[in-house]
């Protein structure tokens, strides 16, 4: 099973990337891993070594201290995405001097990208599994080219793309990541969602799952028997998940946004017809250049319904033919509707 996660959960020690924020004369973005974080203009320059905790992290001890205004949850003790100026910062950035305190680290001596979350006492959070979308795990098992699928923030990577070069813009659907896998040659075929693929699980097939629902309704298993290859994988977003975001939808639905052939993305306007009329709306197809144009693309109301009925998440922009950035990441980026409001209790 291959890994393009890139983005996976870890308190590290990394080198930050410093680049200018769109909307402030005061701050600037920084790029941390795959991560964006909004910080002070002039506090850090490019190649700095910074101690890095992400959304999601729970925190505890001194540390929560520190950070316990910025904190949400219950018990005030989670990192959340925060917009700044237009721009989410997507995590915190913890002071030599709160390491040596906390935990009597010395930043000269921590080891590059190795994970400090135990010795930080931090523990990643895991929103509760809505019953919709639970059900009876087992282990995927030998799956031959089964992938990931991530995208990271606009503002860190709109310099990996070149001008001009042909770019898709969807539209971002607030649901929750349905992953499903066809292998013709011994007729494996599993359900997954991002968290479970995480940890090496899919979904036994059920009634009431609402991954498995959507594909039953779609008929999704017989158009990947149609298209009479080997090997796929689909990638979408089953709707009506969480957050009150039902896209005038009572009973599951799939919007695909990707299909793998033997890891391989096919370009979304040579796709089968069939996957097509399952596809999220493509606002946007041409080249990359008018980057304001883009932001504006990611404001309204969603399309999925026909009849606008929730604030737009925002768009997913990727280059025509898959690529990697310039630090092994696949660009896939997206932009978030300023009018869109996370919780930090969404599941994905």
């Amino acid at each position: 099973m291959t890994n393009e996660a890139v983005g996976t959960w870890k308190v590290s020690k990394e080198r930050i990337e410093i680049f200018p924020h769109p909307n402030a004369e005061k701050l600037e973005l920084g790029k941390v891993g795959v991560y964006q974080v909004v910080v002070e203009k002039g506090r850090y320059k490019i190649g700095d070594v910074v101690v890095f905790v992400p959304e999601k992290s729970i925190l505890t001890g001194r540390i929560r201290q520190e950070f316990e205004r910025y904190l949400v949850g219950p018990e005030k003790n989670r990192v959340k995405a925060v917009r700044l100026r237009g721009e989410l910062s997507c995590g915190v950035i913890l002071s030599p001097a709160l390491l040596q305190e906390s935990a009597g680290l010395d930043l000269d001596r921590i080891p590059y990208s190795e994970d400090l979350s135990a010795a930080l006492g931090i523990t990643k959070y895991e929103p509760p599994i809505p019953p919709q979308l639970a059900g009876e795990v087992k282990p995927i098992g030998e799956a031959p080219f089964v992938g990931k699928h991530d995208c990271e923030q606009f503002g860190v990577y709109a310099s990996n793309f070149s001008e001009g070069e042909r770019v898709i813009v969807s539209e971002k659907i607030h649901g929750s990541q349905a992953i499903y896998y066809w292998n013709a040659a011994d007729n494996q075929r599993f359900v997954t969602s991002k968290g479970q693929l995480d940890k090496g699980l899919c979904i036994v097939e059920s009634e009431t799952n609402s991954y498995w629902r959507a594909a039953r309704r779609c008929g999704l298993w017989e158009i990947l028997e149609r298209t009479g290859l080997k090997q796929l994988q689909v990638f979408g977003e089953v709707v009506p998940c969480q957050g009150g975001y039902n896209y005038g939808q009572k009973d599951a639905r799939l919007l695909i946004f990707d299909v793998r052939v033997a890891g391989v993305s096919i370009p979304y306007d040579q796709v089968a017809e069939d996957f097509k009329k399952l596809w999220v709306p493509i606002l946007y197809d041409g080249p990359f250049a008018d980057v304001p144009r883009l932001k504006a693309l990611a404001t309204g109301l969603e399309t999925v319904s026909g009849q606008g009925l929730h604030a737009r998440e925002g768009v997913v922009v990727r280059p025509y033919v898959d690529r990697r950035a310039a630090d092994g990441t696949m660009l896939r980026v997206k932009i978030i509707n300023p009018a869109y409001k996370e919780t930090g209790e969404e599941f994905s």
